[in-house]
């Protein structure tokens, strides 16, 4: 078993819109030497968002189904009356989870609905983790480092030239084979 107060003593606090202190590499290749190759699995699991067996990783994957649904009934909804979602099967219904992921996806600016979104994740890992000093604890850490590098990555000079991208990749007259030179 690895020391899981150990590690989650060296973590620092992470709260959503933080920079990333670390990497997540950085933080797997810290925690290899005191975590198990289970536990490193799990981790894994977590930060490609693949199922696993542990307990943590079950619920917060389950949790994203349900996140997942909700927000697919919106979007039907939104679509019009004759249009049809079919939910993924998850265990267990969080009512509060649902509440905060309807109000969420209930934002009209894009940019502060997936920023909600993000919030109740966080909001959702630390009730996971409900304060233990366990391997919760640290999983939940990865889903916030996940979080924050993600938001770190996301500015207006990466989104337009994103936009200026998809354009240009989309655009006959630029794609032609003398201009890729």
């Amino acid at each position: 078993m690895s020391n899981a107060v150990y590690i989650t003593a060296s973590l620092p606090f992470l709260k959503f819109g933080d920079p990333p202190p670390f990497s997540i590499s950085e933080l797997r290749n810290r925690c290899s030497a005191v975590m198990t190759e289970e536990e490193l699995a799990t981790f894994d699991s977590l930060v490609n968002g693949e199922e696993c067996d542990d307990p943590f990783a079950s619920a917060y994957m389950a949790h994203e189904i349900q996140l997942k649904n909700v927000v697919g009934h919106a979007r039907a909804a939104s679509w019009g009356p004759e249009v049809r979602f079919s939910e993924r099967q998850f265990p267990g219904y969080d009512v509060t989870f649902a509440k905060m992921v309807s109000e969420a996806y209930a934002k009209q600016n894009p940019l502060e609905r997936e920023q909600e979104l993000d919030k109740t994740r966080f909001w959702l890992v630390d009730e996971l983790a409900r304060g233990e000093d366990s391997m919760a604890a640290v999983y939940a850490f990865v889903i916030k480092l996940k979080i924050c590098e993600r938001w770190s990555r996301i500015s207006a000079e990466a989104g337009n030239a994103a936009v200026l991208k998809v354009i240009n990749d989309n655009d006959p007259a630029y794609n032609r084979d003398d201009r890729r030179s």
